[in-house]
């Protein structure tokens, strides 16, 4: 029978040897392999030649050696409820572009909530030598003892830098712009309970209300039910089962503000199936401006969230923290914007004749 051949692994090269087959000293060889700032004073030339090498005979820094040395990882850790979420990967896409285009590497590490994972997460990545935390809709059990910047809608942490969307402003700016629009009965469906950003977003449509002499009937104000903890019900459901509600109170209104784009599509799809027409009976806006908003029939208006930028600006904060030593900041609220559409329209007064 045919001798076996044994797999041999093959040790990469040490810099030591590189540097002797380059005929090179070692630091020469350490500055243009970590890419170090003094590395550009190395004639081109060299520094091709070492590269070439380097690959030829797979010649990797070691980087835990490297981080004894210079403290310096350029590494952060990213921790986030779930990626699929729409609002979390849009954060996260913003995030990767800062951090990319500061030439770090980030780990994601997804808890889903669970307690534990949010305990144990912030010592396992401090194994690996990050250097900094951004937490998207997550609060820590304590303090990593690196610099950490919060983003999304979690409520604040004293001491510990957030940014986040101006919901005040959104609820705002939805009840301002349906008031320059002639209306004056706008009904309202309000979040969940257990959402931070309801109350906000309620107290912005409140005070923008009273500010235009509109007065909201609690009677026209609906709420979505899904218990106390993020909801497994449907948003467009509980949306279409609210405008039911309030269609069945026979209480004439003319706008609705929705908590959100899929709450507001099934509100609309409820006044459809009343006979009633959007917007030329009901004018609706709602909030996020989905990736579906504006293929609707009507096309929604909507409140978009900035959430990548949100990202970009708070990895942007934590790189200043860490590479400038700046001063962490309290909070830093970014407005939404208004993106207008088809399902508002001027209020048009029916004659009396």
């Amino acid at each position: 029978m045919p001798e076996e051949k044994k797999h041999v692994v093959k040790k990469p090269i040490s810099q030591k040897a590189l540097a002797e087959y380059l005929k090179l000293s070692p630091s020469t060889v350490s500055l243009v392999m970590n890419d170090a700032p003094r590395a550009k004073l190395i004639p081109e030339a060299t520094r091709q030649r070492i590269t070439d090498a380097a690959a030829k005979f797979d010649y990797r820094p070691d980087f835990y050696a490297k981080y004894l040395y210079s403290k310096r990882s350029l590494t952060a850790a990213v921790v986030l409820p779930e990626i699929r979420d729409p609002y979390v990967s849009a954060i996260l896409s913003g995030i990767d572009r800062k951090l990319t285009q500061e030439k770090y590497l980030y780990f994601t590490a997804t808890h889903y909530g669970q307690e534990d994972l949010i305990r144990e997460y912030p010592r396992r990545l401090l194994e690996r030598a990050v250097e900094g935390f951004l937490l998207i809709n997550t609060k820590l059990a304590s303090d990593p003892g690196r610099p950490v910047v919060m983003v999304g809608s979690s409520p604040k942490v004293e001491g510990v830098p957030r940014f986040a969307l101006n919901n005040h402003r959104g609820g705002a700016h939805a009840m301002e712009y349906l008031a320059g629009l002639g209306h004056r009965r706008i009904a309202v469906i309000k979040g969940h309970r257990w959402r931070a950003t309801t109350g906000q977003r309620f107290q912005g449509i409140s005070d923008a209300a009273k500010e235009h002499g509109i007065t909201l009937d609690e009677r026209l104000v609906k709420e979505l039910h899904s218990g106390n903890t993020p909801p497994e019900a449907s948003m467009p459901e509980e949306g279409y089962r609210c405008a039911l509600a309030l269609l069945a109170t026979k209480l004439p209104f003319t706008a609705l503000i929705a908590f959100n784009d899929v709450t507001a599509i099934g509100a609309i799809r409820a006044f459809r199936e009343a006979g009633l027409r959007v917007p030329e009976d009901i004018s609706v806006i709602g909030f996020d401006d989905i990736e579906s908003a504006g293929y609707l029939t009507p096309s929604l208006t909507t409140l978009r969230q900035p959430l990548e930028l949100m990202g970009e600006l708070a990895a942007g904060h934590l790189i200043g923290i860490i590479d400038r030593g700046e001063r962490p900041l309290s909070e830093i609220l970014v407005d939404p914007a208004l993106i207008e559409r088809e399902s508002t329209r001027v209020l048009k007064v029916r004659s009396k004749a």
